[in-house]
This record gives structure tokens, C-alpha cells and sequence, in this order.
């Protein structure tokens, strides 16, 4: 049985040699061999153009010169009477605080006990007045004499008691305390901010930011993200151009006048770009409350090398393309400026034309 099998398999094998041999055939009897997909290469051409970066910026008008005032006492805001880009006069009741309805009742009390020890002096001087004049003896003139000094003690002690020293400026005194819960705008001038009904205020907060209306500048900051991307290609006394929404049709002139810190000498807490027009405000340009946006040039350059931003890379700290040279690919070294989404200024390391490889 087994010598069967053996004679089974040798007989088989060539045939199944065979059969594995014609697989590997082509046409003509030899082998064709699987072939590899060819990589598609993306290049890239060297260009001479120009360079522009543009940035925008967004905010509104505001008083450039602000007063920042704060209730005369701690307390928590009752009511608000103004409301932001409002204008107000100098005495204008700009808000109130809860605590007023007490001091009003305080103060009601105070008032009366004090008038109370005028008028009992006052009806002891009287007395006194006419009994030195309509012939009263000394004794009921003494009596009547020390009836005013007992007036006057009384109405020292009504003073002390409140707090008060002088009779003749109490009642304005009293005025005074009731007044330290409301507050009223010290100028003329243009609501910036306010505080919000219920907030809790103290005599060193600032409570209302008050400008003048009539010198105003556009407060801004970048729309791009991150702005300090922006920012460190502005400097101070940078040309702009700026658009109000409210007149759309308006294209206004303007120059930076003041950046954050480090980048200029404003706050390093705030990313705010203060903007100054060269038009002045009127119903025709602009006004306090306006919003803007503002337009600025950061770089233009004219005539420069440039590869689009795919065809470069960056690995380990050098900067480098792949040039598709006659021998072969081969990494050539280069230094770059400007960059936009789209170019990429090419400083030095390669020439108008010169073909690069994209990987």
C-alpha cells in the first residue's frame, strides 16, 4: 500500500512543477515581473512677486481722555440713572445706593433733634431779650440767662451725640451724609462704563468712567488669533485705515497711537490697540459708540522670491527645501522673511525658476 502512495507522488510532481512554471510565463515563455506604482511628485516653481500683509482689527469709538470716579462711601448699588455713551453735565445724578433709604431716616432724625435744640435756644434768647428790655428784675433776668446756657449745653450735647460740631453748618452736614450715597458726575462728559445694579461698591473702586466726547479714538484689538502675531509687526505711529459701521461707505485715516506693552507703551494687562483719526467727530464721520474696524498694512514687499508654504521644511531648528537636481533630489539650505497663508518670502538659498520638490 505504501509503495503505491510513493509511486502516486513521484508521478504527480512534475506535472504540478509543471503547472507552477507556466504561471510565471508570459507570451514569449519568460517571466514578467509585478510592477511598482509609480509615487506622483508634487513640485514647485521659484516665483518673483510682491508680498502684502494685511491685518484687521475690531472695536469702537471712545473719549480718549476718562475721569474715573467712585462713591464717597462702601455699599451696594441701588439704582442706575445713565447709560453708557450717554452724555451727562457736571452735577448730574449718575446712580444710588441702598443704603440711601437709611441714611435718608437717619438723617430725618438727626434734622429734627437738632432743630429742636435750636429753637429751645433760640426761645431762651428771646425771653432773655425781652426781660432785659421790658424792665424785669435781676433776679428773673439772671434766671433767664442761665435757662440759655442750659439751651446752649443742650444743643452742644444734640451736636455731640450725632457726630456734628458746628451749629451753624449742621443741617448742611447732615445733607453731606446723605449725599455719600449717591453719586453725581463731577464733569461734563460721555458715559464709558457704569456699575451694575446690586454690585457691591467701595469709596477705592471705581465706580462710573466718565470721557469727553468731544476728543474721541478708536479702541480696538486684533482679530487674528493669537494677536500677538500682529502686534509684534505694529509700531506706534503706524498708518491705518478705518471704516465705521453706522457709515459704511466712510473710509476714514488714522495712526496708531498706543500698543500694549511690550510691544508699546500702553498696559501689559490687556491686548488693547488705541487708534486716533485724523478726521475730526461729526454726524458725517464718526461718534462716540460707533463701532469700527481698522485696517493696517503690516508688510509689502515688492519683487521678492517666494514658494508657496508646502513646498518648505522645517525640522530641527533649520529651514531647508528639496531640489529636484539633475542627479537626483538634493536638500539645499535656505533663510526665509515674510509669510503669509499662501507665500513664503525666500531670502536667500535659491534663484528665480529653480524647481523644488513637495513631499
Amino acid at each position: 500500500m505504501q509503495n503505491k502512495r510513493r509511486i502516486a507522488v513521484i508521478f504527480l510532481l512534475p506535472v504540478f512543477l509543471g503547472l507552477l512554471a507556466g504561471c510565471g510565463q508570459g507570451p514569449g515563455g519568460g517571466a514578467t515581473p509585478t510592477p511598482y506604482p509609480t509615487l506622483a511628485r508634487v513640485t514647485y516653481t521659484v516665483q518673483r512677486g510682491d508680498i502684502v500683509i494685511n491685518a484687521k482689527l475690531s472695536g469702537q469709538i471712545e473719549p480718549v481722555t476718562v475721569k474715573s470716579i467712585s462713591f464717597p462711601m462702601d455699599g451696594h448699588v441701588a439704582h442706575v440713572y445713565v447709560q453708557p455713551n450717554e452724555t451727562v453735565t457736571k452735577g448730574e445724578l449718575l446712580a444710588d445706593l441702598t443704603e440711601l433709604k437709611d441714611l435718608e431716616a437717619k438723617a430725618q432724625e438727626i434734622r429734627r433733634a437738632v432743630e429742636r435744640s435750636q429753637i429751645n435756644l433760640e426761645i431762651a434768647q428771646t425771653l432773655l431779650d425781652k426781660y432785659k428790655s421790658g424792665g424785669f428784675s435781676a433776679f428773673d433776668i439772671k434766671l433767664q440767662e442761665l435757662n440759655v446756657q442750659l439751651a446752649q449745653i443742650s444743643l452742644e450735647e444734640t451736636l455731640a451725640q450725632y457726630g456734628l460740631t458746628d451749629a451753624s453748618t449742621a443741617l448742611n452736614a447732615i445733607d453731606a451724609q446723605v449725599n455719600a450715597a449717591r453719586l453725581f458726575s463731577p464733569i461734563d462728559g460721555l458715559i464709558i462704563s457704569e456699575p451694575a445694579p446690586a454690585q457691591v461698591v467701595t469709596s477705592s473702586s471705581v465706580a462710573f468712567v466718565i470721557g469727553d466726547p468731544n476728543q474721541l479714538e478708536a479702541v480696538t484689538t486684533p482679530d487674528t488669533s493669537p494677536p500677538q502675531d500682529v502686534l509684534k509687526m505694529m509700531f506706534e505711529g503706524m498708518p491705518v485705515t478705518v471704516l465705521s459701521a453706522a457709515k459704511p461707505d466712510t473710509q476714514m485715516t488714522g495712526k496708531v497711537r498706543q500698543l500694549p506693552s511690550p510691544y508699546g507703551t500702553g498696559e501689559s494687562s490687556n491686548l488693547i490697540v488705541r487708534i486716533v483719526l485724523n478726521q475730526p467727530p461729526s454726524k458725517d464721520t464718526y461718534q462716540a459708540g460707533d463701532k469700527v474696524t481698522v485696517r493696517v498694512e503690516l508688510a509689502n514687499k515688492k519683487g521678492v522670491l517666494w514658494l508657496p508654504p508646502a513646498a518648505i521644511h522645517q525640522v530641527g531648528g533649520r529651514t531647508f527645501v528639496i531640489a529636484d537636481a539633475g542627479l537626483g533630489p538634493q536638500r539645499i539650505e535656505i533663510e526665509i522673511g515674510l509669510q503669509t497663508q499662501d507665500k513664503v518670502e525666500i531670502v536667500a538659498g535659491l534663484t528665480e525658476g529653480q524647481i523644488v520638490i513637495g513631499l
